[in-house]
């Protein structure tokens, strides 16, 4: 079975490298986007004009030229472009935040070191360890290119860390786009029975009619993470690693807390799998003014069309499934881990099974309206949606299921800056009025102004009400249960950000006020605190470059009030020195240098694999020395690699210690690119 993802991988590359020889269609709408590919620039696109490419020509004739790609994320019609930057490209998992904390092996479970809470008001599972590694929906591309475009990724790295990714979108017309993803990770690990293996895809199609008014858009996304559980080093030899006592060169040496398979030598008895998948369409039908405009000498003619009012439809279908598996159950083992005392002997040699299962089906219409003029529209929008969720736990022995319907209004007034200089702002709302979440809400509001050569600032406030996630409220298996009635959290959310690009300097502020907060403890029992409590976070960022040298800081300060059940460090600080360069008249260019990576003592939550949650604790604090990393990145032409050397500060200090009882990685390589390729 471990050959089944490298198989599809190299299908997937034979198709990518010999696409075909297919041209785009080019057609011009007089868009006034600018043909600028760099990254850190947010080219506007108009909101009646989703997702198409700068390129198009009005002579409607195949035309072979030099590609020009861009792409939008569902429901914005902000044009981006494909990632081509070098400073940061050896980071290695590229969404994840630089505070981002795993197991001590890559693609395990994740927290966030700068608190952020999760927010989904409705309906849930609960399971969100993996969210910073997840396709979802809101990060789901929608292309449009003017020829077949290839993206292949591929990472290596110490102890069989693999990573392989293939991207590949074409146009089949001019107004239809389709594009395919598929992503393989896996890592052996330092520890033992810490083994992880994820596999994800997507894909992604949409379509304007030649005319403009109808518009389609439609996507799917796949997950499944697989993680062995060690439970994390034993107190005697992590004890020993922190105090540099004995040899552990090798850590798989070292005694973990989770047993073996029966019969296995590298397989883990213990082990949490979550598997989900999403299908979204869209379609819509706008009503407008349409117009022909003429060049001076009548020799071109441009159709353009304004939407005044939109006929929309979206339908998604979500399936999420959460498995815990014990093969080797113990009863002491689960006794001592406070999930009650077991008293059947047969425990000793039965294994431990619970599946918890999410479907939804998700019905929007909404009726859109569009003020002001071409490049100045403000979309107005207003709809009804009725949703359908069943949730289940599958316990070996039986099987328990619900079903929930629910009804909800939603709106949004949101307007784009589609020039320098201009103002943009949305305000969106989302209100349950039937249903088990009936009295949820989401409101969330945002402004901002472009300030041209100087950056821009923006601020905003979000509040919402949801009910606690299925999996917090149920867990069943044939020898243990939990079930916890829990009230609506309430979390409000305040935020400014202002960037300044003439002196490239970040400042934020963000502060959290939240109520009937849910945790786990470390009795590992889920509590709620219905005091308030509020958490402030204070942000900046600094880049100075002298020539070919850049130096740049970042800091984050974050302070809780008083009883609140929450553990961050008071301070996370990330420095990057680097020189970068072209070399051989241009044709190398070459970043390189050394990160640090530093934060102030905290009792950090610490994990339990029996509910793959991660808990607040209070009696283990974490003190860790800067973590460092070396890397030389280079790029030629369409091809960019990188070498890395991470945690290279244990040549001197001791191990840091990402979790309690969870060591990070021992001085490790890394070695990876990426290639275009362009039909």
């Amino acid at each position: 079975m471990q050959r089944l993802p490298a198989l599809l991988l190299l299908t997937l590359l034979g198709f990518v490298l010999n696409p075909g020889r297919i041209w785009a269609q080019v057609i011009n709408y007089n868009n006034n986007i600018t043909n600028n590919t760099d990254p850190n620039q947010q080219q506007q696109n108009n909101l009646f004009n989703q997702g198409r490419d700068s390129s198009f020509k009005a002579n409607a004739d195949w035309k072979d030229e030099q590609a020009k790609i861009h792409f939008n994320y569902l429901n914005s019609a902000v044009a981006r472009y494909p990632d081509s930057s070098l400073s940061f490209f050896h980071r290695y998992q590229f969404p994840q935040s630089w505070w981002g904390k795993d197991l001590g092996n890559a693609n395990t479970a994740v927290r966030n070191e700068v608190f952020t809470p999760t927010v989904t008001p409705g309906l849930s599972l609960g399971y969100n360890a993996y969210d910073v590694y997840k396709l979802t929906l809101n990060n789901l591309a929608f292309y449009n290119t003017t020829r077949p475009y290839s993206a292949f990724s591929f990472m290596m790295g110490s102890k069989n860390e693999q990573n392989v990714e293939i991207l590949h979108t074409q146009n089949i017309s001019p107004n239809w786009n389709i594009a395919a993803r598929l992503r393989y990770r896996s890592s052996q690990g330092f520890y033992n029975l810490q083994r992880s293996n994820n596999i994800g895809g997507s894909l992604s199609s949409n379509y304007q009619s030649t005319n403009q008014r109808y518009y389609m858009a439609a996507g799917f996304v796949y997950n499944r993470f697989k993680q062995d559980e060690n439970g994390g080093l034993n107190t005697n030899n992590l004890d020993s690693l922190l105090h540099n006592v004995g040899d552990y060169s090798d850590r798989q040496v070292l005694d973990v807390n989770m047993p073996f398979r029966r019969g296995s030598t590298t397989n883990a008895a213990v082990s949490n799998t979550l598997r989900d998948w999403t299908f979204y369409v869209q379609n819509n039908y706008s009503i407008g003014q349409a117009d022909t405009l003429y060049n001076k000498d009548s020799t071109q003619a441009t159709y353009r069309f304004t939407p005044r009012f939109r006929f929309k439809h979206q339908l998604e279908l979500h399936s999420e499934r959460h498995m815990f598996r014990d093969i080797n159950g113990d009863s002491l083992r689960y006794a001592t881990a406070g999930l009650a005392k077991i008293l059947r002997d047969s425990l000793l040699t039965d294994s431990i099974y619970t599946a918890q299962t999410w479907f939804y089906v998700d019905n929007k219409f909404s009726l859109n309206g569009f003020l002001g003029k071409k490049n100045e529209l403000v979309l107005i929008e207003a709809g009804i949606a009725n949703r359908i969720d069943r949730f289940g736990t599958d316990y070996v022995t039986d099987r328990e299921s619900s079903s929930n319907v629910s009804n909800y209004l939603f709106g949004e007034i949101k307007k784009e800056a589609f020039a320098e200089g201009q103002w943009e702002y949305r305000a969106a709302a989302k209100f349950i009025f039937t249903g088990e979440a009936v009295g949820n809400f989401d409101i969330n509001a945002d402004v901002g102004k472009d300030l041209k050569k100087w950056g821009q600032f923006s601020a905003g406030l979000r509040q919402s009400l949801s009910n606690a996630p299925y999996s917090w409220t149920v867990f069943k298996t044939k020898f243990y249960e939990r079930n916890y009635d829990l009230n609506k959290t309430s979390v409000t959310q305040l935020w400014g950000e202002v960037n300044i690009k003439r002196i490239r300097l970040q400042l934020g502020v963000r502060n959290y006020l939240l109520t009937n907060y849910i945790y786990y403890g470390s009795d590992l029992k889920v509590h709620q605190q219905s005091e308030a409590f509020s958490l402030l976070q204070l942000y900046g960022r600094k880049e100075f470059r002298f020539g070919i040298f850049a130096l740049d800081n970042e800091v984050v300060w974050q302070q809780p009030t008083g009883g609140a059940p929450v553990q961050v460090p008071a301070v996370l600080l990330r420095h990057q020195f680097r020189i970068e360069t072209n070399l051989f008249r241009s044709a190398l260019k070459v970043a390189t240098g050394l990160e640090v990576r530093y934060h102030t003592s905290y009792f950090s939550d610490g994990y339990t694999p029996y509910f793959n949650q991660f808990y607040y604790q209070d009696t283990e604090k974490i003190t860790n020395a800067p973590e460092c990393t070396a890397f030389f990145n280079f790029k030629i032409k369409n091809f960019r690699a990188y070498v890395i050397g991470g945690q290279l500060q244990q040549f001197f200090t001791r191990s840091i210690i990402n979790a309690p009882g969870y060591p990070a990685q021992s001085a490790l390589f890394r070695f990876g690119f990426n290639w275009i390729l362009v039909n």
